[in-house]
């Protein structure tokens, strides 16, 4: 069969091309999503170091970041979706983890300071001038010293936390006999100053080896001046407190000296333990 060739002038016609069917319910194919792969990466470092407590923060960091990128990949059309929905679930599982894992660290740290410091200072008798028995508990709470400088407790008073037991026994007021007497290399009191020896007891608790130096005892003045044993140093009056090495269930009972105002009108202060509170009390 021959075909007849166009007219001269007229453009040449192309055969249509050739498409073949497409089989039925086949979707194209999407592309990779990239955002996805990285949110998910970040994420799932970012639970690591959730898990770690040293690295907590870092966790902290890159777990919001990849929880936006998560939340941008699947809002990315043509796009592989299952990486930023699996990046989105493992940073919000992540940030309670490290929550958790904070709440543990915070809850062992304040457990370990409170063993170090030998934990909070309460008053073991009832100091004199409470409210009688007959008062409500509440009462009764709000009459109490509190052991502040402004609000000292009794000299009668002992103290406890979980690593001593302490109490005062006596005071002497004028002490510059007894100093100069226990030796006479002693540095003689200034003009408007004198000796004054508090007696104490110091029990221990704790586990190991103690020190009742660790218990601190100084004279603070009206004026806010704090005066230790340091300041003027004193031999010959013994037994000196606070040089004994203890196991639990031991005690030292000794003597401090301090060089005062002759006004005696101020308080004494106990530190039962290194970072433990402070207690004032007031003289005899």
């Amino acid at each position: 069969m021959t075909t007849t060739p166009p007219p001269f002038g007229a453009p040449e016609t192309q055969p249509a091309p050739y498409y073949p069917p497409q089989p039925a319910g086949v979707m194209p194919t999407k592309q990779r999503n990239i955002v996805g792969i990285v949110a998910l990466a970040i994420s799932a470092v970012g639970f690591i170091f959730a898990c770690v407590p040293a690295a907590l923060i870092l966790g902290w960091i890159l777990l919001p970041a990849g929880f936006i990128l998560g939340i941008v990949a699947v809002c990315l059309s043509g796009r592989v979706k299952w990486q930023g929905l699996t990046a989105i679930i493992v940073s919000v599982v992540g940030t309670i983890v490290g929550f958790l894992v904070f709440t543990f660290v915070a809850t062992a740290l304040s457990d370990a300071v409170d063993e170090a410091t030998g934990g909070s200072t309460t008053v073991n008798e009832a100091p004199a001038g409470a409210a009688p028995q007959d008062e409500t508990a509440d009462e009764a709470t709000s009459d109490a010293p509190t052991g502040t400088r402004e609000d000292p407790l009794p000299f009668s008073a002992s103290i406890s936390n979980n690593d001593w037991d302490v109490i005062l026994n006596s005071f002497e007021r004028n002490g510059n006999d007894a100093v100069m007497a226990g030796n006479s290399f002693n540095t003689e009191p200034g003009e408007g100053t004198q000796y004054v020896i508090l007696d104490m007891t110091a029990t221990y608790k704790g586990s190991g080896d103690g020190s009742s130096a660790l218990v601190q005892v100084e004279y603070v003045a009206a004026d806010g001046t704090v005066i230790s044993t340091w300041d003027n140093f004193v031999s010959g009056v013994e037994p000196t407190f606070g040089t004994a090495s203890l196991l639990a269930g031991a005690s030292d009972t000794g003597k401090q000296v301090y060089l005062v105002p002759s006004s005696l009108d101020g308080l004494i202060r106990v530190t039962p333990g290194i970072l433990a509170d402070e207690v004032y009390f007031q003289l005899p």
